[in-house]
């Protein structure tokens, strides 16, 4: 059974603007302005995976989260990362859904490790959003010293569940010396994804589950200090 978590890639897509700096001219004391704006198209998935994991891997339970971006011609960019957590038994990372312990104090998070692009990575995704795949290989990076710990077999499927829909997310902050502005908006569909990333299999046990979206996105943001 699939449940469908808080979405956390927004602010990979926000990592993924171009700053383009604009330098106020006035007194010595101006402040310098910037505005950036991104778009394209995307896939993504988070997901958590239940039990132990060959070494180097730490926890019995892992939350984790991949974005692709589609950058056309067969131009990808790929960022990801996951949370290994040790859960005492019944309780799962983030609340989870134990009958009884499901406290996110019953879980201690152990380790990170990031994801990118292996060297024979390659992503495919229709125009309308209908299906997209990702295979080849992957690096998994440790997140405290940037050392590669593996380089894991990925084939990944993205099929579209339902009709398009739109979101917007806005943020301001405004503390009278600095100002920061940014709207993301997405236009696409959930999807089912299957598949593997290395030994873990999606949604392969009764605790696990995942929550997939294909689609656009455009990304504008603003800021002055």
């Amino acid at each position: 059974m699939k449940h469908t978590f808080r979405r956390l890639l927004a602010p990979l897509a926000v990592a993924l603007t171009t700053a383009l700096p604009l330098l106020v001219a006035g007194p010595a004391d101006a402040s310098s302005m910037y505005f950036s704006r991104d778009s394209g198209r995307s896939a993504s998935v988070d997901w958590l995976e239940v039990g132990t994991l060959p070494a180097p891997v730490l926890g019995n339970a892992h939350l984790g989260s991949l974005y692709v971006e589609d950058l056309g011609k067969g131009r990808f960019n790929i960022f990801g990362w996951v949370e290994d957590y040790e859960c005492v038994d019944g309780a799962l990372p983030g609340g989870g859904h134990g009958e009884e312990k499901d406290k996110e104090s019953d879980c201690e998070f152990v380790d990170y490790r990031e994801i990118k692009a292996g060297d024979n990575t390659t992503f495919t995704m229709d125009r309308k959003f209908n299906t997209a795949s990702l295979s080849g290989t992957l690096n998994v990076i440790g997140g405290h010293d940037g050392q590669v710990l593996g380089t894991p077999p990925v084939e990944m499927t993205w099929t579209g569940i339902g009709n398009l829909t739109k979101s917007t997310e806005e943020y301001t902050y405004d503390d009278g010396v600095s100002s920061y502005s940014s709207k993301y908006s997405f236009s696409g569909r959930e999807a089912d994804v299957e598949g593997r990333i290395g030994p873990m299999i999606f949604d392969d046990e009764p605790a696990e589950y995942s929550f997939a979206e294909m689609g656009s996105f455009k990304n504008v943001e603003r800021g002055r200090g």
